[in-house]
Formats: structure tokens, sequence, C-alpha cells
């Protein structure tokens, strides 16, 4: 396999490498034979990110949701911005890596099978275009989001066939995501949950979201309201809250510590927020678990 990046995974990005064991069950098996993942995961703003194979011996899947990079490879190179797929073939050299002003966040997989080296036909790509632009990509982020929660149970050879069913599910997803004719009305909450919950370490906006979501900013918060009974910023700050809860409970990280992990650059604004949120303050909670323990 070919080894992925050892880049620094900050909050909110996740990877998961399975065992060799592990994968050569997945290659033996009549479920998984033909194409299972080696390795996946979510990098988000990875500034620094980058990446050289002159070696490569599987199939690498990177999908751009925020941000841009750029690859090269022998028969093609450009820019992958936020919304487009790039898919490297085995035995293919290449170097990858994200922008240095806008660096990208992105879902990736390395993956094997014999049926592996059919996907660039079945998307309809080719070493010299290996590029696909999806219109409609955040319809896989509940899949998606199932695939990345498999990370706890990666050492298990049943998350695992979940995982290669879960992986198989995405690409046989990618060309009906590409089309153009369908505008949104409406938009996926849990797709935008997750969102919220991969970003809870950024200061993030209205805007961002509208953004995500592919609406209007007017019409955006119109639907989310309809949808949730509350405005898209205060579900995002109880989210955060939520879980700086979390921290609170398993960390001894101070309250100005926990308050930078979570986007704030105000520590005062996030104690007013959590306190206007939870009902008290950040170390009375903190005080009441622990005497809870004791």
């Amino acid at each position: 396999m070919s080894q992925p990046s050892s880049w620094p995974l900050p909050s909110g990005s996740s990877r998961v490498v399975l065992p060799l064991q592990l994968t050569r069950q997945l290659a033996r098996h009549a479920l998984t034979k033909h194409l299972y993942p080696l390795a996946y995961g979510h990098y988000v703003d990875a500034v620094g990110h980058h990446v050289e194979r002159k070696k490569h011996t599987d199939h690498l899947l990177i999908f751009c949701h925020r941000g841009r990079g750029y690859f090269r490879t022998a028969h093609a190179e450009g820019e992958l911005k936020a919304g487009q797929l790039l898919l490297l073939p085995s035995n293919e050299a290449h170097t990858y890596a994200a922008s240095t002003t806008q660096p990208w966040s992105i879902y990736w997989a390395h993956f094997q099978g014999p049926s592996a080296a059919a996907c660039m036909d079945f998307l309809d790509l080719s070493p010299a275009q290996p590029v696909l632009t999806l219109t409609r990509w955040r319809q896989l982020i509940p899949v998606v989001t199932d695939l990345l929660n498999l990370q706890t149970q990666r050492h298990q050879f049943t998350a695992a066939v979940v995982a290669a069913s879960l992986l198989q599910r995405i690409i046989a997803e990618l060309p009906r995501l590409t089309s153009t004719l369908q505008v949104p009305t409406e938009f996926d909450l849990a797709a935008l949950e997750r969102f919220m919950y991969d970003n809870s370490h950024r200061d993030l906006s209205l805007d961002d979201f509208a953004e995500f979501a592919g609406l209007s900013r007017y019409y955006f918060s119109k639907k989310f309201k309809q949808f949730t009974g509350t405005s898209p910023m205060r579900y995002f700050n109880q989210i955060r809250v939520k879980i700086a809860c979390q921290l609170l409970d398993n960390s001894a990280d101070s309250i100005r510590q926990i308050s930078q992990q979570l986007g704030f650059e105000d520590p005062y604004y996030f104690s007013r927020l959590f306190k206007k949120t939870m009902g008290m303050s950040p170390q009375f909670y903190r005080q009441t678990i622990t005497n809870q323990r004791g």
C-alpha cells in the first residue's frame, strides 16, 4: 500500500489506516475482494499538506470540499477546487498539495481490488482528465460520516466489511451527483450538522453555512429555522457548547484553552455564551461534574 501522508492531524481531522492483516482478509472475502479500502480520512484546513510519490501501488480518491490545492502526474496537472474530485490510479506517480493561501479540506481514500481499475471508466475519467466536478456532493455526507465513524472499530473485520460496502456505495453514487439539472431548494440537515461538527474549531458565519447548503443567505436562514426552530448561528454555537462540555468533562485544559480550541478568540465571550446556553459558567459546570464524580 502507498503510505498515507503523515500530515499532523488538527481538531476535526481524522485518518484511518487498516492493518495489513485486515486488508488481506478483505482481499479474500467474497463480499469485499472486488474493491476495498486500505486507508481513508478527512483533513480539515490542511495547511502544509504535501505528498509526492514516485511509486503508487493503490488507487487514491481525493475530494476537495473547501479551499483548493494542486496536483501533477505524468499525464495531467492542474488545480483541485471545492466541489471537485481527483482519482489517481495505481502505478501513476504523482504530486499533490494544499494551496498555501487557501488550504484545502479533503475527504480521501486509498483502495484496491480487481474492480478498482474500472472506477476510472465508470466515472468517465482518464489519466489525462482525472478530475470530476460534483454539483450535488452534499448528498453523500451522511454516507461519508458513517464511514468516518467506523474508525473507532477499525480493527474489527465486520466493521471493515461495512467500510468496504460504504466506499463502494460512495463511488457508485458519484456519476449522478454531477448533474446540473436539479437546482437545490432544500438542504440536507444531517450533512450540514456534520459540517458544523467538523468545523467547530472555526469562527464560521451565516454566509459559510449558506454557501455549504448551496442556497442564498436569506432562503437558507428561513428554511433552517423552519426545520430546527432556531437560527443557524445559535444551532452552531449550541454544538460548540456541547463539545465544550465534553472537553470540560474529560480534559484538564483551561477555559481559555478550550475556548481557543473552539474558535473563540475572546474567552470571556465564550464564558458568556456557555452560561447563556447551559445556565451556569464553564467553571461552575466543571466543578459540578467533579463533585458528582467524587
